[in-house]
């Protein structure tokens, strides 16, 4: 694990994929595999490697009880935009900003991943991506909040203000709702994220 953080802060690419292969084969369980495979799409991601990214993180994924369709027909994308939609119902900005703190280790570790797929997705395969946004406000909604949360609300108010759907009043109630639990939770880090989106997407 200590190595294949470092290489992947140096930017080391190549020798972190061939190192990463011993760790996932000897790993005495799947929890041990979960930092080196963190390591290791974000090292695809950053070569260029988008399916293999996707495919890593998908299985990943599976592993920890959430499956993601990778073929996306009008079919699995109008059914994914129905059940998210049905997640939210009846909830207000207060009742989202009120959400318990998420605490189940699959499920961080699902919003970890699903993260690492957000940014991928949205240049390689945008038909997945909001399929992958969707899934994340649905965990949200279900497990409580983390900070990938706020990137997650961040996304959908995009999608909702983008020219497929135009519904500006509730894609600023997103963009509120990002921004206020980024600061409830104290998540600096994720604040040119959110911000890039929420300012560069939504509030324009």
């Amino acid at each position: 694990d200590a190595a294949s953080e470092a290489l992947c802060v140096v930017g080391d690419y190549p020798t972190l994929t061939a190192l990463a292969e011993k760790p996932l084969h000897y790993a005495r369980c799947f929890e041990d595999k979960l930092n080196t495979y963190s390591n290791l799409v974000r090292a695809l991601s950053s070569s260029g490697k988008c399916d293999e990214c996707i495919n890593t993180s998908v299985s990943v994924l599976s592993q920890l009880g959430e499956f993601i369709p990778t073929n996306i027909t009008h079919e699995i994308y109008f059914d994914e935009v129905a059940k998210v939609r049905q997640a939210l119902i009846g909830l207000s900005r207060q009742d989202l900003l009120s959400l318990p703190v998420m605490t189940d280790f699959n499920k961080l570790t699902a919003m970890r991943f699903l993260n690492h797929m957000l940014l991928v997705t949205y240049a390689s395969n945008p038909a997945m991506n909001p399929i992958v946004v969707f899934r994340m406000l649905r965990m949200t909604v279900e497990f409580g909040v983390c900070s990938i949360s706020a990137i997650a609300f961040s996304c959908y108010g995009a999608w909702l203000a983008s020219s497929l759907n135009d519904d500006y009043d509730v894609a600023f109630t997103m963009g509120r709702v990002a921004s206020d639990l980024m600061k409830k939770l104290g998540s600096v880090e994720i604040l040119p994220r959110v911000h890039a989106v929420v300012y560069g997407m939504i509030n324009i």
